[in-house]
């Protein structure tokens, strides 16, 4: 089977909610290059006429479709609908049948499953969360001199299936299927997770902000709290009032018209550090 690698160097769009120039990088996108890109696996025997992935890919299309029939609810839609298996097989008919490569632009599989390139976006993220496929974002460099634009942009996808991942469903299905033709290999792959939109940007942020406020002005109240605790009654009576000379000379006569402070006076002056279960 051949990879025709179609869209590999071409720039990548992925429709969302918010602005973004094409020539930016998406986050968590890789060289081509980089290690992390390289996510190419083959779960069957190679052969000479890729016979065995032609019929690993039959049984893993069939898979999918046992499986949402089986994970449907009753009088709902199917989990992974006709579209999510039309944007599968286009997926699967570019996939390299030595070396599990898989790497074409969104225009590419909107014509291979005869739908639209927003159809296409939805339908991956369904494959996705469903972990029947994942992929890694990728960036080509822009020849751009230092200083004079961006110096890398978005290329293709290179998508791939997660054997440890997928539904064990599936899995067994594939055993059954394929028997000693199944390599299931042991290794950990990594997607590069959903596009995040700019208003999740901004509120991850201030969510950060406003975490990072309320953790350091604790800190700094008991910071204070324990100071006070090891200070000298008149530094705690000095924390009190401050520069209020004559409210703290009030105070002074009134703790020495008695001769056994009250329990208020002594809260006063020696202030109690108390846990978080003690004030609830």
């Amino acid at each position: 089977m051949s990879n025709p690698n179609q869209g590999a160097g071409a720039v990548e769009g992925r429709p969302s909610s918010g602005t973004r120039g094409r020539d930016t990088a998406w986050r968590k996108s890789y060289d081509v290059d980089d290690v992390r890109a390289q996510v190419s696996t083959i779960y069957w025997q190679p052969s000479a006429r890729n016979e065995n992935a032609l019929k690993f890919f039959d049984v893993f299309t069939k898979s999918v479709s046992r499986y949402s029939d089986h994970i449907r609810k009753a009088g709902k839609q199917l989990p992974i609908s006709m579209n999510a298996k039309a944007v599968l097989e286009a997926l699967l008919s570019v996939m390299d049948g030595k070396t599990g490569r898989c790497d074409p632009s969104l225009d590419t599989i909107a014509k291979r499953s005869r739908l639209s390139r927003r159809t296409v976006v939805r339908q991956l993220d369904v494959l996705r969360a469903q972990n029947i496929i994942n992929w890694v974002r990728r960036t080509v460099k822009t020849g751009n001199a230092p200083g004079e634009g961006p110096q890398r942009q978005q290329t293709s996808n290179s998508y791939f299936i997660d054997m440890l991942q997928l539904p064990i469903e599936i899995v067994r299905t594939l055993r059954q299927k394929l028997g000693g033709k199944l390599r299931e290999k042991v290794r950990h792959l990594h997607g590069s997770g959903a596009v995040p939109s700019r208003m999740a940007i901004k509120a991850e942020r201030l969510l950060k902000g406003v975490t990072s406020a309320l953790t350091s002005g604790g800190g700094r109240e008991q910071a204070e709290r324990r100071s006070l605790v090891g200070g000298t009654a008149m530094s705690r009576l000095a924390h009190m009032y401050g520069d209020d000379a004559e409210a703290l000379r009030q105070h002074e006569e009134m703790l020495s018209s008695f001769s056994v402070p009250s329990a208020s006076a002594k809260l006063a002056l020696y202030p109690v550090l108390r846990t978080r279960r003690e004030k609830d």
